[in-house]
């Protein structure tokens, strides 16, 4: 067990926990992408979600190897703004969606 816990505290500690969940970020981002009836535009609409879940997780990994903290800060910075226009564009949506039901 004590084997076990160093491997995954190694894990973690050396950033690498990070980088596989953008791998697996990306990988489903796409996936649901190509799979719909309109890739281009689910790849759009899903776009600032991956960025600021993979500047989130690349900020994770920074702070885990005790990175730079400008490096940190500009991460988590890069994914208030893709959350910010995620959002956006979100409630856009629903306000036209909302319009058009009232017409």
């Amino acid at each position: 067990m004590a084997e076990m816990t160093a491997w995954l505290t190694a894990f973690f500690t050396s950033g690498w926990v990070s980088v596989i969940a953008i791998l697996v970020l990306w990988t489903v981002t796409i996936a649901a992408a190509r799979l719909s009836p309109a890739p281009r535009a689910t790849l759009r609409a899903l776009l600032a979600n991956a960025v600021s879940g993979s500047a989130l997780l690349a900020a994770f990994g920074s702070a885990m190897r005790q990175g730079p903290i400008l490096l940190l800060a500009g991460l988590l910075a890069l994914s208030l703004i893709a959350f910010l226009l995620d959002l956006r564009a979100r409630l856009s949506a629903q306000a036209s969606g909302l319009r058009r039901r009232t017409e």
